[in-house]
This record gives structure tokens, C-alpha cells and sequence, in this order.
């Protein structure tokens, strides 16, 4: 009667026949285009600065060095991972959106939101760390750089998706 309800209970489940069926790997990784203000890295974070009213309402006044990046070194700054090293003043580009594999720069939790932790190149888990009073909770939910699909610990590595 046992091997009767339980053979039952797996027919009436829906199953692929062919296992497992990837229909998108996501592409390429969004980028953005910009100039680096400083030597960067690739692998490193990065954030944005520069001047007020570098862009008009039309798309034929912009260039890429519209957009300056640096090392980040403010967790509310970082906007993404420098995709190869590049001098002051060149050209670089700055993955955006994609799935990574980013050190970890304290306590990482699987399907948590990440922050950057400044000037480090590694992140950590939102609320991590000690929080010393209420007003800073508030602030932390700008810090939002990605979602961890693994776990990691301080000086290891976890997957990173950015751009969610």
C-alpha cells in the first residue's frame, strides 16, 4: 500500500525527461563606458564623480568621459567592477550587471543583499556588521550593490550578482 501511494505521488508530478534545461546563461555581462580618474584595476570596485552639467538632454553631446570612475571608497558610491586595468584618463569599462566571483570582505550569507566595503575592492552582507544606532540602519539600504548566491567569509570568495 506504501509503494502504491508513493509511486502514485510521483506520476502526478510534472518532471522534464531530459533532466535539467538551461534556456539563457544571461549573455555578456551589462557595461558601462566611462574614463578613469585614477589607475584602476580590473577586478576592482568602483564608483562615479565629477562635474555638474557634463551631459544635456540630447544624446549627441555625450562622450564616454562623461562619466568618471574611481576606486571605490564609499559603500553608497559603488556602481560596479572594473572589467580591465587601465591608466588615469583612459578609457574603462565597468561591468554593471552580471553574476561574479568577488572577495569577501566580512561575513557573506547566501541570498543576501551585499554592500561594498569601502576602499577594500570586497564585500559583505548588509547588516554584518554592528550597527551602533538606529540611524544608521536607514542609510544601509543605499549601500545595495548585489545579491550573494553563495556564502562566504572574510578573505574567501563568493558568487555576486550585480545589478539586481
Amino acid at each position: 500500500m506504501e509503494e502504491e501511494l508513493l509511486s502514485l505521488s510521483i506520476t502526478k508530478m510534472t518532471l522534464n525527461p531530459l533532466g535539467f534545461q538551461q534556456i539563457s546563461d544571461w549573455g555578456n555581462p551589462k557595461y558601462l563606458t566611462g574614463e578613469a580618474r585614477e589607475v584602476i584595476s580590473g577586478g576592482q570596485i568602483v564608483g562615479v564623480s565629477g562635474a555638474e552639467g557634463v551631459v544635456t538632454s540630447g544624446t549627441a553631446s555625450y562622450v564616454n568621459s562623461d562619466i568618471k570612475f574611481y576606486v571605490c571608497d564609499d559603500a553608497s558610491n559603488a556602481v560596479g567592477v572594473a572589467l580591465n586595468t587601465v591608466a588615469s584618463g583612459a578609457a574603462l569599462a565597468v561591468a554593471v550587471d552580471g553574476v561574479f566571483l568577488l572577495p569577501c570582505g566580512g561575513s557573506v550569507l547566501a541570498g543576501r543583499i551585499v554592500e561594498v566595503v569601502p576602499s577594500t575592492d570586497t564585500v559583505q552582507s548588509i547588516g554584518s556588521t554592528s550597527i551602533p544606532s538606529a540611524l544608521y540602519a536607514v542609510g544601509m539600504v543605499g549601500n545595495l550593490f548585489g545579491r550573494a548566491y553563495t556564502a562566504g567569509a572574510s578573505g574567501g570568495f563568493a558568487v555576486i550578482n550585480l545589478g539586481i
